[in-house]
């Protein structure tokens, strides 16, 4: 799955440097640190307190797999009281292990490296910690745009000052970016951080080509910035074959820059598995997990035990293999959902509104051939409510707030009756405000026959 030519010596990158100073002012957690030592034989623990498990009302959980005669049985001899009692901070260690082993296999990163795996409540808690373990309120970052609003809402919050990195059809632009690098004021810190999505960006839909990646990996190491690798729908590929499909930042950065970890990598189970269950993984250098458990000791004490071992059940029932085979069917589902979505456009957006079909992930991103000084906004909040359709105006993803013609429409749940009718709504609304501006500045008048027609006015 990942090249095996890199096979120069490699470094391990450190980012203590670019450690945030708040971060710096949390102590590790007083009981947690202390927990992995009751497992040493002969030790009795009075340190944690943790709730007897004779008072835990489960006697077992049964999980029914589709495709499967095999349940799972948890009972209390075989995990389920590890599922009911705290946990560690970092995940179950079984789970972490998994993992580790997993990315390996799949990006294929050396286990020798100074490198790990911890576990989140959703990829989302773990990007928050991450910019809480290397940037400070007010900090520059960049930020792929269009951007994912979960991001942005709680940069925004802290005064971030967000630098948008622009894509195009290709994803992330490479020149772009170094262009913006290379310009950046000498008296001001660059940013040390660049946040992206890099397969089935949302909302664009959009994956960036390895080629890409690989000059953006070098600008990281020339300019010392880290890279977020957000890879939610990296299982959603629907790119044909694993030659073109592209490399991970994680699998690529050995290669290219000699060394590792200035990568951190984020993946979702959400997706893919269940999104109720709230279950993230972080992959990265040993300094920034470190960080990142700190935090969660301090905060939240640690991901939920239980959906975490509900989650180890099934992967060992699956093994890596079958997690592959699973997520194969998960994006063959979502990509005979993107065929009709993309055939319901064509149908009735052609020459309303223009469109890259996506490469991966749930989503379609149209800019729609409004009139001039409209927007999606505006439309879909008075409109697209009149005529029963909800769709995320293009402003939701721009860092600047600025508004646009673009929207975003996720196809993931629509029937392919719903696909269709949602196009033909879309594009009466696109026809109503070409009608609303034509009325509105084109002046007219009624003829004998009570119709009316425009006049034609010729100003010297």
């Amino acid at each position: 799955m990942a090249s095996m030519a890199h096979l120069r010596e490699t470094t391990a990158f450190d980012p203590t440097p670019l450690l945030s100073t708040r971060v710096q002012r949390y102590a590790p957690g007083a009981i947690r640190r202390l927990l992995p030592l009751e497992d040493l034989p002969g030790m009795i623990s009075l340190v944690a307190g943790k709730p007897n498990p004779e008072v835990f009302p489960f006697e077992k959980i049964t999980l029914s797999l589709k495709g499967s005669n095999k349940d799972i049985v948890l009972t209390r001899e075989n995990g389920l009281i590890d599922g009911l009692q705290y946990g560690l901070p970092g995940g179950n260690p079984d789970l972490v292990k998994w993992f580790e082993e997993f990315q390996c296999e799949l990006h294929g990163i050396d286990r020798s490296q100074e490198w790990t795996c911890c576990i989140g409540s959703g990829s989302q808690e773990l990007l928050h910690r991450t910019f809480q373990v290397l940037t400070d309120p007010g900090d520059p970052v960049f930020i792929e745009t269009p951007a994912y609003p979960g991001v942005v809402g709680f940069l925004q919050a802290e005064d971030y000052r967000l630098v948008q990195a622009k894509t195009d059809r290709h994803g992330l632009d490479p020149f772009e970016l170094e262009r913006s690098l290379s310009q950046w004021p000498e008296n001001r810190p660059r940013p040390k951080l660049l946040y992206t999505i890099p397969t089935g960006s949302n909302p664009t839909g959009r994956s960036c080509p390895e080629y890409r990646k690989i000059e953006i990996l070098r600008l990281a190491k020339r300019f010392n910035f880290m890279i977020l690798e957000d890879d939610a729908y990296y299982f959603l590929n629907f790119e044909d074959g694993l030659n073109r499909k592209s490399r991970s930042y994680l699998a690529l950065e050995r290669e290219v820059n000699g060394e590792i970890g200035r990568v951190i990598r984020f993946d979702s189970m959400s997706k893919i598995v269940s999104a109720g269950m709230r279950l993230g993984v972080l992959t990265g250098s040993l300094h920034i997990v470190k960080n990142v458990i700190k935090l969660t000791e301090n905060i939240n004490l640690q991901p939920s035990s239980t959906t975490q071992i509900l989650a180890l059940s099934l992967f060992r029932h699956w093994g890596h293999v079958g997690f592959l085979e699973h997520c194969t069917r998960a994006s063959d589902f979502y990509r005979r959902k993107r065929d009709v979505f993309s055939v319901a456009a064509e149908m009735h957006l052609k020459h309303r509104a223009t469109w890259d079909v996506p490469t991966a992930g749930l989503f379609f991103w149209l800019t729609l051939r409004l009139p001039p000084g409209e927007d999606t906004f505006e439309l879909l909040s008075k409109k697209g409510m009149e005529c029963g359709l909800l769709a995320i105006p293009g402003v939701a993803f721009m860092p600047d707030n600025r508004k646009t013609c673009q929207l975003r429409a996720s196809f993931s749940l629509v029937t392919e009756e719903q696909a269709y009718e949602a196009c033909r709504r879309m594009a009466q609304l696109v026809d109503d405000a070409w009608g609303d501006w034509v009325r509105k500045f084109v002046p007219r008048r009624i003829d004998k026959n009570g119709l009316s027609s425009p006049t034609t006015t010729v100003i010297a």
